[in-house]
């Protein structure tokens, strides 16, 4: 839970930081930004295994899975987003060339840059939460010094983003 948690609030942190990058008309983005949203009230229900809105607990619980995918996943569009111009964000979402390279290549390296984000977030959600702050501090932590700590994350995320890639 405490994962989750974090998770959650770097997310919000994220999402703060990055919210003057518009993602509109890239389709991905706007799909997990669908995904994104469910009442407050069926979010409780799902962390209680109940059900709500006219819905059983287990549909309740899958539409809780598709919303925490989907903010993953809106969090990681909005990162890459901010990693690009707002003229090549607009480009990816008309499926059209900028800044030298064409559609194809263009897409590629969004794609690239959110399977990153994507993956960042889930090796720090998966960190000790005293790692994962002292990473973002640039310090040490659980016998490793702040080197150790942040070649260790950034391997694992290289996994992780081939992984988030491919999948």
């Amino acid at each position: 839970m405490k994962r989750f948690t974090y998770a959650m609030v770097m997310a919000v942190a994220l999402v703060v930081m990055v919210s003057s990058f518009a993602v509109a008309g890239v389709p991905e983005c706007e799909a997990a930004a669908k995904k994104a949203s469910l009442d407050k009230c069926c979010i409780e229900s799902a962390k209680a295994g109940k059900g709500c809105c006219g819905q059983d607990a287990d549909a309740v619980k899958a539409a809780y899975a598709s919303y925490q995918e989907g903010c993953a996943n809106k969090v990681a569009c909005e990162a890459a987003a901010a990693d690009m111009g707002k003229c090549c964000v607009a480009a990816v979402g008309a499926g059209k060339g900028c800044c030298g390279k064409d559609a194809d290549v263009l897409k590629a390296d969004y794609e690239k840059k959110v399977a990153y984000h994507r993956a960042s977030a889930d090796v720090k959600a998966d960190m000790h939460t005293c790692c994962a702050g002292a990473l973002d501090a640039g310090k040490g932590c659980c016998g490793m010094d702040a080197a150790e700590l942040k070649a260790d994350y950034d391997k694992k995320v290289e996994v992780k983003s081939k992984k988030v890639a491919s999948g």
